[in-house]
């Protein structure tokens, strides 16, 4: 059975074309707005719901393998689900496609701000945005909650725990702590359907290493060693300084974008002066703008200190390393995760996912101006989301057209 299933996994990913992975990761790019969640919700209407080329299973395990990397957490995702898909070259095509439209629209807010000095005002338009982001986050933690969890009282009891603390904490260092203690918990929830799960047999991974992954790994580690000694600093090529510079921040960076915004903030405009207070503010004001993370950010200074080429270079620096780890780590994940005591850690973490998922629904509703307006949308975008299956591409194009409609007419 497990030999027939592998066998049809294959073929599938066999159909599956460089092609359609750049088109749907740059169509998902093009609306991901409201963080990583938002952009799981895409990957799962489009990739699982409508065009089964991956499986609910494939998204958890992203998501819980990009949670304990360091770097942006979508793209962490993005790149394992590319990888799962076609391997090295997978990755790296979907990473690119997902991030394209982010970084155009930055670099083109960046060339505009700097010729110009010219600030396009975002609240209004984007003001319908995060109620529909917070539905369709919603949805996808309900249909993920009914296939994963249903009346499973152990399972639920978990998940709900989670959601009301990662709530009201928000938090990454708990996080994480419920991701282990879901690993842990994982080892009995499930102890009827895997017997042999506390066994400790021996785990089918090869010990070596691949001469390439070594070499890049040792080069991730001299970078960020250069980075935390402050040895970069002294360097005469700009170009060198702001590779060590955005890939240290990348290395270092667990729990999202916005945990970085005041290292960020000290690192730029305090102690390298390669921005002004009100520049940084700007940078961050507009990467919030774009369909993407807020470390989009990179393309904004890189472009101040040496034009197109340095956004590019920034660009690369700040997404490069995590998506590098991601397919190493990746690659080790994919060996294990069928032995039964992997197997059933996972059982637990996948809960502790879906809670995270809705918790982060909650936590952007909460984050918006709440009127009855923002409400009624938020509720319509779930219903349509959940009930009706209504594409989430659809659903945040109308409502940042409802925004230009209420600013402009």
């Amino acid at each position: 059975m497990q030999l027939a299933e592998n066998i049809l996994n294959r073929y599938e990913k066999e159909k599956i074309s460089l092609g359609y992975l750049f088109y749907t990761f740059l169509k998902i790019g093009c609306v991901s707005f409201g963080g990583y969640m938002a952009l799981v919700s895409l990957v799962q209407r489009i990739m699982v719901d409508e065009d089964e080329t991956v499986n609910n299973e494939v998204i958890l395990d992203s998501i819980t393998v990009a949670n304990l990397l360091p770097g942006p957490v979508a793209v962490n995702i993005v790149a394992y689900i590319g990888y799962h898909l076609k391997g090295k070259i997978g990755a790296i095509v979907s990473t690119l496609a997902v991030l394209l439209p982010a970084c155009t629209l930055m670099l083109i807010l960046s060339w505009t701000y700097f010729t110009y000095a010219y600030k396009i005002e975002w609240a209004q338009i984007m003001y319908y945005v995060g109620a529909v982001v917070s539905g369709i986050i919603l949805s996808t933690g309900f249909q993920l909650y009914k296939k994963e969890i249903g009346r499973n009282y152990k399972k639920a009891a978990l998940c709900f725990f989670t959601v009301v603390i990662i709530s009201i904490t928000n938090n990454y260092l708990i996080t994480i702590a419920f991701i282990c203690t879901g690993a842990i918990l994982g080892l009995f929830i499930e102890q009827d359907k895997y017997a042999n799960a506390l066994t400790l047999d021996r785990l089918n991974v090869k010990s070596k290493v691949r001469p390439v992954y070594a070499l890049l790994i040792g080069l991730l580690a001299v970078n960020e060693f250069l980075f935390i000694t402050n040895t970069f600093r002294n360097f005469n090529n700009s170009l060198l300084k702001i590779v060590v510079a955005f890939s240290g921040i990348s290395l270092s960076l667990f729990g999202g974008g916005y945990v970085m915004i005041p290292l960020m903030q000290s690192l730029f405009v305090n102690d390298l002066h390669w921005l002004t207070s009100r520049e940084f503010i700007d940078a961050i004001a507009f990467s919030q703008a774009t369909p993407g993370p807020i470390l989009v950010s990179a393309t904004f200074i890189g472009y101040k200190l040496a034009g197109i080429f340095g956004a590019i270079v920034a660009t690369i620096a700040m997404f490069a390393p995590s998506a590098i780890l991601m397919i190493i780590v990746a690659k080790a994940f994919k060996k294990t995760k069928d032995h039964h005591l992997v197997k059933n850690m996972i059982v637990g973490i996948k809960v502790v996912v879906i809670g995270l998922i809705i918790s982060s629904a909650v936590r952007i509703l909460i984050l918006q101006p709440l009127s009855i307006s923002i409400i009624l949308i938020a509720v319509a975008a779930l219903i349509l989301s959940f009930k009706y299956k209504i594409s989430p591409v659809y659903l945040i194009i109308a409502s940042i057209s409802l925004g230009v409609i209420t600013k402009y007419i």
